[in-house]
């Protein structure tokens, strides 16, 4: 039998407040890199000491009040919402407690962040509070995105391909989409939004067994499903669960294709001024 440990306890920086302006004896051992998750609010305490490393009292007669915590990318560039307020402990002297919110987070690629904590005395000044035990103000925040489940971004696509057949009709294409990924759980189905814009015509969804794509990949590719509409609309129509399996396996491409009628002949004028257009496409699965 395997057994795995787990801890609970609260992500704490100690901070020091050189309010006394000489040089701190007994100083921080070392400098505590801070760890942040992605999909969760992260709550990180700070253990605001004086200089003989006795913790401030941050309610009833605060020497240092109005602390906030700035993160920066390492070019020193805030994120959007920073400063975050540290609120005092109401229960534990000297813990200042500061919450960076799940959204603020998302959309970070795994990466060190900097921080620093600042305050005001007693005289209205700003000072810094001390990450590491050489007076440095900068602390490190390492972003970690895998240790919460993730759902797939959607994808757009809204750059078209055209398929001159042998009557000169055009047939636009989006290029191909892959229906397998590496994932704990396959993909079933997929979802294809398709936006309109006054379009006469008919739009489908096509799909391949093809492990690759080549030029004859989608040659005689069954429809999904489909959509025709014979006078000009502009609306999003959905394509929803569309299968990934096929009568023989697996379908591994899909892709969105349009025509416009077949009266239209290519080279006698432009049809998106008489038929409209598919401005995009969005993918979710």
């Amino acid at each position: 039998m395997q057994k795995v440990q787990s801890y609970l306890y609260p992500n704490r920086v100690i901070l020091i407040a050189d309010l006394a302006g000489f040089t701190v004896e007994n100083t921080i051992v070392y400098a505590k890199t801070v760890k942040m998750y992605q999909g969760v609010d992260n709550v990180i305490q700070f253990d605001i000491q004086n200089a003989d490393q006795k913790r401030l009292d941050l309610i009833t007669s605060p020497l240092v009040n109005n602390i906030s915590m700035n993160v920066m990318d390492m070019s020193g560039k805030a994120l959007a919402n920073s400063p975050y307020d540290v609120t005092p402990s109401t229960t534990v002297k000297g813990i200042g407690i500061v919450t960076i919110p799940e959204a603020d987070l998302d959309e970070l690629e795994d990466q060190n962040l900097q921080y620093s904590v600042t305050g005001i005395d007693t005289n209205g000044n700003e000072i810094m509070l001390y990450a590491d035990s050489r007076f440095g103000a900068v602390g490190t925040i390492q972003v970690i995105g895998n240790a919460m489940p993730k759902v797939r971004d959607e994808v757009i696509y809204d750059e078209f391909v055209g398929e001159i057949n042998f009557m000169g009709n055009v047939t636009n294409h989006t290029s191909a989409i892959p229906c397998k990924f590496y994932e704990a759980e396959a993909t079933q189905y997929m979802n294809f939004d398709v936006y309109l814009n006054n379009f006469i015509g008919t739009v489908y969804v096509e799909a391949t067994e093809d492990m690759s794509i080549a030029v004859s990949s989608f040659i005689n590719a069954p429809r999904l499903q489909s959509f025709t509409c014979t006078t000009p609309t502009t609306t999003t129509i959905s394509f929803t669960n569309v299968p990934v399996t096929s009568t023989g396996g697996q379908y591994n491409y899909m892709r969105v294709s349009w025509l416009y009628p077949d009266i239209w002949q290519y080279g006698s004028q432009d049809p998106t001024s008489q038929y409209g257009s598919v401005t995009k496409v969005v993918v979710s699965s």
